[in-house]
C-alpha cells in the first residue's frame, strides 16, 4: 500500500469503500439533496467519542452515551502526517484502530443504530520529528506550516484526497454533519483559496451541512466561513486563572468573548457551533484549558463542575449558538481518580445532563 492517498487514486478508493460500506457507488453529480437543514432553535447536544485501541465496536459503547442526554456523537478519524514527505500514513500504521477510516465506517453505522446523530470530524496528527522536517518543526497541527509553495501544494493535494474520501463515506452513510478540518491554523488563515475550492469539491460529494473546527485563537482570522453552514469553534479560551475557578467570575470573563463570537456570527450570517468544549477536573483548569493530562495532578472535581456550569450559562440559551460537543466521552469507564477531560462518573456529568435535557 502506498503511504499516501493521492488524488488520482480517489475513484479506485471510493469504489473499494463503496463495497466496504455495503452500498452502491454514487457519483457526485448524481447526488440529490437528502438532508434537511437543522432548525436554528434545535440545539446540537453532542459528545466527542474516543473508541478502543483494538478492533471491536459494541453497540452498548454508543448506547452508554445516552446517559449524558447527548443526541449527537462526533466521530474522529485521525491521519498521521509524515514530516518528511508530507504524505498521510495509511490506516495500517495507525496506533489506534478506532481512528482508522474503516473503523469510522463501522462506528457511523453503530452510532445510528443507537439512535445518535453523527458529526464526522477528521483530525491530523503530526508524526515524529526528523532531521529533514518539512512541517516548520511544529509541535501541534495548528502550528504546521510548510516552508515553500511546492510543499504547500504537496500537502494540500494529499489532504484534499483524504477529505474527499471521508466526504464520500459521509454521504453514503448519511452522516448528519461533516467537518472539513480541525485546528489547522496556518493553513486555514493563509491558504483560504485552497479551503474554498476544497469545500466546493466536498459539496459535489456530500449534500449535508458543513463546518470547520477552528481553534479558539483562529476563528476570527478565517476567510471562508461564507462557504460553510456553521462557524465551528473549539472553545479552549483561557477563561479563569484562579486555582479554584468559580462560576460567577467565569461567566463574567466570558462576556468579552461572547461579544466577539456574536459579532462574527452576525457578520457571516452563520450560527456558532462549539465543535469542542471541556475542562479537566484539576486546579487551575480554566487557565490553559487545552492542556492534557500530565498524569500527576491531584483531582479537583469542583473546578470541572464550575467551568461547565459557567460555559452553559454563557452560551446555551443564545440563538446564535447552534450547540456543541463535550470533549470527551470514552468507550469504557475511566479509572477512578482520573484527571482527564472525561466527565464520565464525575460530578460534572450532572451539569451536562441538566443542560442537555432542556
Amino acid at each position: 500500500m502506498k503511504n499516501t492517498i493521492r488524488s488520482h487514486s480517489l475513484p479506485r478508493l471510493l469504489l473499494s469503500y463503496a463495497i466496504l460500506i455495503g452500498c452502491g457507488l454514487v457519483f457526485p453529480l448524481e447526488i440529490s439533496a437528502q438532508f434537511k437543514r437543522f432548525a436554528s432553535s434545535e440545539k446540537i447536544k453532542g459528545v466527542s467519542f474516543s473508541g478502543p485501541q483494538k478492533a471491536g465496536w459494541q453497540l452498548n459503547m454508543f448506547k452508554n452515551i445516552q446517559v449524558s442526554k447527548a443526541e449527537w456523537v462526533a466521530l474522529i478519524p485521525e491521519a498521521t502526517l509524515n514530516r518528511q514527505s508530507l504524505e498521510l500514513r495509511p490506516d495500517s500504521e495507525n496506533d489506534c484502530w478506532s481512528e482508522t477510516v474503516e473503523a469510522n465506517i463501522q462506528g457511523i453505522k453503530m452510532a445510528k443504530r443507537a439512535g445518535l446523530r453523527v458529526m464526522l470530524k477528521p483530525h491530523i496528527v503530526l508524526g515524529e520529528k526528523t532531521s529533514y522536517d518539512r512541517t516548520g518543526r511544529a509541535s501541534w497541527r495548528g502550528l504546521f506550516r510548510p516552508q515553500n509553495e511546492k510543499d504547500w501544494q504537496t500537502w494540500e493535494k494529499n489532504y484534499e484526497a483524504y477529505i474527499l474520501q471521508l466526504a464520500y463515506i459521509a454521504q453514503s452513510l448519511k452522516v448528519d454533519l461533516f467537518c472539513v478540518g480541525t485546528e489547522l491554523k496556518f493553513s486555514a488563515v493563509e491558504r483560504a483559496a485552497f479551503w474554498r475550492q476544497l469545500i466546493q469539491k466536498v459539496r459535489r460529494v456530500y449534500s449535508g451541512p458543513l463546518t470547520y473546527s477552528a481553534n479558539w485563537d483562529e476563528y476570527d482570522l478565517i476567510g471562508f466561513w461564507q462557504s460553510l453552514d456553521y462557524i465551528g469553534v473549539d472553545t479552549y479560551f483561557p477563561i479563569n486563572e484562579a486555582k479554584y475557578p468559580d462560576v460567577d467570575t467565569t461567566v463574567k470573563n466570558w462576556k468579552v468573548i461572547q461579544k466577539k463570537l456574536k459579532r462574527i456570527s452576525r457578520k457571516e450570517g452563520r450560527q456558532i457551533l462549539i465543535t469542542e468544549f471541556g475542562y479537566r477536573n484539576v486546579y487551575f483548569a480554566g487557565k490553559e484549558p487545552w492542556l492534557h493530562d500530565a498524569g500527576n495532578e491531584t483531582p479537583f472535581d469542583q473546578a470541572q463542575v464550575n467551568l461547565y456550569q459557567a460555559f452553559f450559562q454563557a452560551f446555551w440559551d443564545k440563538s446564535w449558538v447552534a450547540g456543541g460537543f463535550s470533549w470527551k466521552w470514552f468507550y469504557q469507564p475511566q479509572p477512578k481518580g482520573n484527571t482527564n477531560f472525561s466527565i464520565q462518573d464525575k460530578p460534572a456529568l450532572k451539569v451536562l445532563q441538566k443542560w442537555y435535557s432542556r
